[in-house]
């Protein structure tokens, strides 16, 4: 073959080749292509399955990101797939679950990290889930976890399912397993599991209770020889236990044994073979019926009593055949009817000769009871007058076909006579009535709803109760209490017609008794007056809290103050007036002093300061304030005294009096910035029972009313409720303490008076101020005495518990010249007084010691020396040396802190006063 051929046949060759690799190609293109179709069915139907599936598919990359969910989780957990994808795990999860996430992603990438982890592992969690409206919902999550060709972790697949029914119903499953567990043990018969050959495997709680022993006891013996009386046919026993074993549930009485004492008793047994569990057991109820057959043996007797009970009843007593006939009747028919009661046996209602339209009546009640099985109630009147209750009962046969019916009749002639009666009571009782249907809609309704809630029945009855309440809100709350199973008479705000609040205490009664679907009867009560009370009660209690607290801070505070200006003043007295810490003495003296002053008010308020009361003329001290009232007010404020003629004297401390003038008046001065008015008005005043009746605040008597009126900037209701509660104020910080009027309002009522308040913003305020008058025939005229010169020669005993007081007093007495007995309590001042008796010119005694108050002191060193001289010392003292903070007659006091010169002027005082036997 030349070369030409050669190329030819080459070129053939080659064009051969590519015919076939074109051919292949078109084959691998073909195939390509079926594979792509392919691929977008098995995408397709896999994305339709996806999105269709009941569960929620999740897909997150290993950011914990959600790159896909399916639209299922809309229907199961309410969010759309764009919220969803949005979801952080913290909005997604409750703490717990989150808790349990993070627990499983960190041991899964500790077993990617140490290469141990199956690439095809799936982990399964029940978790609790956050749903859209925030609720919580069970689902059971399954993740698996996905790799790419070279093994690397690369995101988790997410499939979760609703299970939260399925946790209802294994909640539901553990609780009856309780609840059957619980009546295992609470049932009434004592139950014991055999095995087949009678051994006991288990026994209830019961058992304890019937046979006096416990389960462990029981489960330790023998039924035979432990708790089976000796004189039981053993023999039917064993026969009974085969035809148990056989299949048969057998029932028998058994003469029962209780191991611990040997008592006997009758007990019915009933035998059932029954698979528990994977095991066949015999159960035995073993049921106590001493008492049944006690009553078996008690029932000839009860039914030989039924006739006595039946012919001597309070109520007539029929029966009744199915043509209507009488078939028995007791003796009462004659008492209610006129006709003895063989007269109506074998007859029919027409027999008896009643009239035509009761017979008609008679006779379809007594027809649809024999058609309906069902008892009936009505009432009805005999031609005599008398009112009948009538109760037909059907008696059925063993199929429940009504053979007979039992009438029983009652005379309720007085009942309706009552009825009528309650009528009248409807109407006539102080309270609002509302009689309501289950729906409480007013259906009735007496007049006594207008003056509490300003409607005419009229204009109620067809209403909805929601009439009388301010919102759905109250209306709602209402109606769950008035239907409350445990309801008692409860307190109620209401609406009036005219739009105003009226408390009410309301009471409710069921019409059928039981429930409230036929209807309820409901009594109001206006206690609005109560409530008002009782808010001034709540006020006043308050006000005392605050008092104990204020006296007890006061009492211990007295104490410190004392020592400060006690020392200060010894301190004052050893140095010259040129020296250069006079003047720093002195203003530690002047911040004692208004502490002191500060502990005072304290007191006042708290009703705590001793009182020296007498007969005082308040005209006399307002006029005596009046140069010191005018520098106090400042000349932009005119003053006016309105003194009342003849006015009583009332019966207090003059100097607490002088008190509460200045503490009104400066309040009254600082509610007028810019100048005013300001007036004074002294009356006499009688309150009668009347006007106390309504007035809550007052009570009957002679009073003087001092009456304080400015015209200021006055106060909100709101304010006026806090101005007399100590530290209370609405000026600036440094303008007064907030104790003016609390030191005003604890002086009153220490007096026994009454202050009352009456004040609008922009139109000032007037303070009234009751006191009570002096009764005392004899009017005794407080004079002040002559302060004789302090310091002496005399012997004091002194005793005070207080280390640093009584080293500070026994100075102050030294200083001046008295020869000091010093004693730590009040035994020790006895003892002292025991030795030096004849050396004591006077008692200087501390109120309140360990082991012996000052009182108590005084009073035993009395009794060997009447006429002994003293003086009490006391912050302040409860009943120690007066009675209810009024000092008693005859004894002196003077209260913590004091100054030197205070203590040595009393102590001379004392000193000079003549005694009785000289």
């Amino acid at each position: 073959m030349d070369a030409q051929d050669k190329g030819h046949q080459e070129f053939l060759e080659e064009i051969s080749l590519l015919k076939k690799q074109i051919s292949e190609l078109e084959q691998f293109k073909a195939e390509h292509q079926r594979l792509d179709e392919a691929l977008l069915e098995i995408e397709t139907k896999y994305r339709f399955i996806t999105e269709n599936t009941a569960d929620i598919i999740r897909i997150l990359d290993m950011n914990q990101r959600c790159i896909y969910v399916s639209p299922s989780i809309s229907r199961i957990r309410g969010f759309t797939v764009e919220e969803a994808l949005n979801l952080t795990l913290d909005q997604d999860l409750p703490p717990e679950s989150l808790r349990q996430i993070r627990s499983m992603t960190e041991e899964e990438m500790k077993l990617e990290a140490s290469g141990t982890a199956d690439p095809n592992r799936t982990r399964t969690l029940e978790l609790e889930v956050y749903k859209k409206d925030g609720s919580l919902l069970w689902m059971e999550i399954k993740f698996t976890f996905s790799h790419n060709r070279e093994g690397e972790l690369t995101g988790i697949l997410i499939v979760s399912r609703d299970i939260n029914e399925r946790k209802k119903a294994e909640q539901a499953l553990r609780e009856s397993e309780q609840a059957l567990r619980t009546m295992f043990d609470n049932t009434y018969d004592a139950i014991f599991v055999h095995d087949l050959e009678g051994r006991v495997l288990d026994c209830n709680q019961k058992l304890q209770e019937i046979y006096g022993v416990t389960r462990e006891q029981a489960l330790s013996s023998t039924i035979i020889d432990d708790f089976s009386a000796p004189d039981n046919p053993l023999d039917s026993l064993a026969g009974w236990w085969n035809r148990v074993l056989e299949g048969e549930v057998i029932t028998f009485e058994w003469k029962a044994k209780r191991p611990n004492d040997g008592s006997f008793f009758d007990v019915e047994v009933a035998l059932k073979r029954i698979v528990l569990g994977s095991r066949e057991v015999v159960l035995a109820n073993v049921r106590d019926i001493t008492r049944r057959k006690a009553a078996e043996a008690a029932l000839m007797e009860s039914e030989e009593k039924f006739r006595t009970l039946v012919e001597n009843s309070f109520d007539a007593i029929f029966r009744i055949d199915r043509d209507h006939r009488y078939l028995y009747a007791n003796p009462v028919v004659q008492k209610q009817s006129g006709i003895p009661p063989e007269a109506f046996i074998g007859k029919t209602f027409e027999d008896m000769g009643f009239p035509e339209a009761l017979c008609s009546e008679w006779h379809e009640s007594i027809e649809q009871i024999f058609t309906s099985g069902k008892m009936s109630r009505s009432e009805f009147q005999l031609p005599n007058g008398t009112w009948i209750d009538l109760f037909r009962i059907p008696e059925k046969d063993d199929t429940g076909k009504v053979k007979a019916i039992i009438a029983t009749g009652r005379d309720i002639t007085e009942h309706k006579q009552i009825e009528s009666l309650w009528k009248i009571l409807f109407q006539a009782a102080p309270l609002a009535m509302c009689v309501v249907d289950g729906d409480r809609v007013m259906i009735r309704v007496n007049d006594y709803n207008l003056p509490i809630f300003g409607y005419r029945p009229e204009e109620l009855i067809g209403r909805s109760a929601r009439l009388l309440y301010f919102s759905d809100e109250e209306y709602r709350a209402a109606g769950e209490a008035l239907y409350a199973p445990d309801f008692t008479p409860r307190e109620f705000r209401l609406k009036r017609k005219d739009g105003e609040s009226v408390w009410v205490l309301m009471g409710r009664s069921y019409l059928n008794g039981t429930d409230p679907s036929g209807g309820s009867i409901i009594v109001s009560q206006d206690i609005t007056a109560r409530k008002t009370l009782e808010e001034q009660l709540r006020q006043a209690q308050k006000m005392e809290a605050i008092g104990q607290l204020a006296g007890g801070v006061a009492h211990d505070f007295n104490n410190i103050l004392q020592a400060i200006l006690g020392y200060t003043n010894i301190v004052l007295c050893s140095v010259d007036p040129d020296d250069r810490h006079y003047g720093k003495l002195k203003e530690v003296e002047k911040a004692g002093e208004k502490a002191a002053a500060l502990t005072r008010q304290l007191l006042a308020f708290s009703r705590r300061q001793v009182l020296q009361l007498g007969p005082v003329d308040l005209n006399s001290t307002i006029e005596d304030l009046m140069k010191m009232l005018r520098r106090l007010l400042g000349e932009n404020i005119e003053l006016s005294i309105l003194p009342g003629a003849a006015l009583w004297k009332v019966n207090a401390d003059r100097s607490q009096m002088d008190q509460v003038i200045l503490n009104l008046c400066v309040n009254a001065r600082d509610a007028m910035p810019d100048g005013g008015r300001l007036s004074i008005e002294t009356q006499n005043i009688r309150l009668d029972y009347d006007y106390c009746a309504n007035h809550d605040w007052a009570k009957p008597g002679r009073y003087v009313r001092m009456s304080i009126t400015d015209s200021g900037c006055g106060m909100d209701p709101e304010t006026m409720d806090k101005i007399f509660e100590p530290f209370f104020t609405t000026k600036e910080k440094w303008r007064g303490t907030g104790l003016g009027l609390a030191t005003v309002y604890g002086i009153v009522r220490q007096h026994e008076g009454m202050i009352q308040v009456y004040s609008e913003i922009g139109k000032g305020s007037r303070f009234h101020v009751y006191l009570p008058v002096n009764e005392s025939t004899e009017e005794e005229i407080l004079t002040e005495e002559q302060v004789p010169p302090p310091g002496g020669h005399e012997t004091i005993l002194m005793a005070e518990d207080d280390e640093p007081l009584r080293f500070l007093t026994e100075e102050i007495l030294k200083m001046a010249g008295y020869r000091v007995l010093a004693a730590v309590d009040g035994e020790d001042a006895l003892r002292v007084y025991r030795d030096h008796a004849r050396e004591v010119d006077l008692l200087l005694l501390d109120v309140i010691m360990p082991k012996k108050g000052g009182r108590s002191v005084y009073d035993e060193i009395r009794v060997v020396h009447p006429d002994i001289r003293c003086l009490f010392m006391s912050g302040y003292s409860e009943d120690a040396v007066h009675t209810n903070f009024v000092l008693e007659e005859g004894l002196k006091l003077i209260q913590k802190p004091f100054k030197s010169m205070d203590l040595l002027s009393m102590l001379r005082q004392e000193l000079d006063r003549p005694q009785r036997n000289q």
